[in-house]
């Protein structure tokens, strides 16, 4: 009798002592997956809002309107430094920037640097814009969801973001604020308008 009120008194020890361990419920991992799934299908699309970004040396902030499709972009910044406008357009491999009549063709992270200050991953830029870790850089860590399976904040390439103001659209939750901090660099993109074209 003994041996058996043993027995049982360590299984309850051992059970109670894993429950103490972080989980991640069920019901949120599949939310997740759910929702970059969907989200991921997602390669057409523009957005309307303000840029603002801070590295060592530098920082300004720009209205901003982003075009995608596929791996095409067109950016529009009007305002960065305080005055006039750039544009931006390119893929993952070479952009072109349009600025003070003027026009130069380089890697995308280089021009972004040149403009902003920032070493900028710029092929992750828009899936960090759609609340995603990028499938074509390291794998990121710390994913922390929310209760709807959207993001709330990951770390990739020693980026930290983070997401917020989720809004509804016909696609899908898209947040409407990220942010991303990397030592003393950073960037903010205020969404003001998600739209897609017309299926």
């Amino acid at each position: 009798m003994k041996t058996v009120l043993f027995k049982i008194a360590v299984t309850v020890f051992f059970l109670s002592g894993c429950s103490t361990q972080p989980t991640v419920p069920l019901a949120s991992t599949v939310s997740w997956q759910q929702h970059s799934a969907q989200i991921t299908e997602l390669n057409q699309w523009q957005v309307d809002g303000k840029l603002g970004f801070k590295s060592a040396s530098q920082g300004g902030s720009a209205n901003l309107s982003w075009s995608q499709s596929e791996q095409q972009y067109e950016l529009v910044l009007s305002g960065p430094f305080g005055a006039g406008s750039a544009v931006i357009r390119g893929n993952d491999r070479l952009a072109s920037l349009h600025r003070d009549n003027q026009t130069d063709t380089d890697l995308p992270e280089q021009l972004a640097l040149r403009l902003t200050g920032l070493p900028i991953p710029v092929d992750a830029l828009s899936w960090w814009a759609r609340g995603l870790p990028s499938p074509n850089r390291n794998a990121a860590t710390n994913l922390l969801t929310s209760a709807d399976g959207t993001a709330i904040g990951f770390s990739q390439d020693g980026w930290q973001l983070a997401f917020s103001r989720y809004s509804s659209t016909p696609d899908g939750n898209l947040p409407g604020k990220i942010v991303g901090q990397l030592g003393d660099h950073s960037f903010k993109l205020l969404i003001s308008r998600w739209s897609f074209p017309e299926k």
